[in-house]
């Protein structure tokens, strides 16, 4: 069975795309394809339409996000011609970060109806274990970051969700970017020990995210979104000697 490894691209907040470059030229040869975050945490960055377009001219897969809270339909409908236009045909919809004013009363399941209408491969945002609803009509599905979730390929089945799966899985490089970045994540249970195993070990966390990934391809998933914050270069090495593994 195939594993399809998705990385999120750290999006700049400046108008220069070397961080973009160095992160291609760094996982190109370990994952498949590079999600390109729409305005993440609610922050004006670069267009990731924009970037998508970058990646694939640098000979990549991209997936782009297209978020909710920042568009109006007419946005919307651009955003995907323009997609169109450069051979791009994946998109991740979802609603956005919280922010507090300007936001758009445009909604991801009207976004869905849009994108599929395009003929556009259109995914969307799941947490596994709640029902799906209106999700079961998109083509793929990629859900939260979380640890230990086993069950994920029996909550599709369950859901009669026969689309791909792709679970988000996150690689930490130290216990204090762990505590800050964890602490965000609303519903984030840590697994028993997770932050004491850094005293041991400084690459605890990335070793972690490599586990749930075995995990993951074991349980039936069919794939993982990958954020890692810091440490790519090694991240990326450890990434690879797992795959010469399998």
């Amino acid at each position: 069975m195939s594993f399809r490894l998705i990385f999120e691209v750290a999006v700049p907040r400046e108008p220069d795309i070397k961080k973009v470059i160095r992160q291609l030229e760094i996982f190109s040869p370990v994952v498949d394809t590079f999600l390109v975050p729409d305005n993440h945490l609610g922050l004006a960055a670069l267009s990731s339409v924009a970037l998508a377009i970058e990646i694939r001219n640098q000979g990549f897969k991209p997936l782009v996000a297209l978020n909710a809270r920042d568009r109006n339909l007419r946005r919307l409908k651009s955003d995907l011609l323009t997609l169109q236009a450069y051979g791009i045909d994946e998109v991740l919809l979802v609603y956005g970060d919280s922010v507090d004013e300007d936001r758009s009363g445009l909604t991801v399941k009207r976004m869905l109806k849009e994108a599929g209408g395009m003929g556009l491969k259109a995914g969307v945002a799941g947490s596994v274990g709640r029902p799906l609803g209106w999700r079961t009509g998109a083509d793929f599905l990629v859900t939260q970051l979380a640890f230990g979730r086993s069950s994920a390929g029996y909550w599709r089945e369950a859901h009669g969700f026969r689309q791909p799966v792709y679970c988000g899985v996150v690689g930490l490089p130290n216990a204090d970017l762990a505590r800050r970045y964890l602490g965000n994540i609303p519903g984030l249970d840590l697994p028993e020990g997770y932050l004491d195993a850094f005293e041991a070990d400084g690459e605890a966390g990335l070793k972690a995210a490599i586990q749930e990934l075995g995990d993951l391809k074991r349980s039936g998933i069919d794939g993982a979104h990958l954020v890692v914050p810091a440490e790519w270069r090694r991240f990326s090495d450890l990434l690879g000697a797992w795959k010469e593994e399998l």
